[in-house]
């Protein structure tokens, strides 16, 4: 191929993916955001389960995310760690349903 031609594609390509990554902010959202995490609740919460949630997550979103804590639930000093940012595959078991 000329030369010239090779150059004209290339610069065809490089603008057609700044077009496309300008057009689809969900793909910034993915390039550039901190990955989710996964995380288990099982207790005195309305909705125990497996959550995804964002990076940087604490226990109090957590507990949001289950649809928060039950009427009778007792908050305890073990309580005092959702606070805490969560980890991905954390488990957290607040006290009895």
């Amino acid at each position: 191929m000329n030369r010239s031609i090779q150059i004209f594609l290339l610069l065809a390509g490089f603008c057609l993916g700044l077009y496309y990554w300008k057009e689809n902010p969900d793909l910034r959202k993915t390039i550039y955001s901190e990955p989710s995490i996964r995380v288990k609740i099982d207790g005195a919460v309305a909705k125990p389960g497996v959550y995804e949630l964002e990076a940087g997550s604490t226990g109090w979103d957590l507990v949001g995310a289950a649809g928060g804590l039950l009427p009778d639930a007792r908050k305890s000093t073990e309580d005092s760690n959702l606070d805490n940012t969560l980890e991905d595959g954390q488990i957290l078991i607040l006290g009895k349903r």
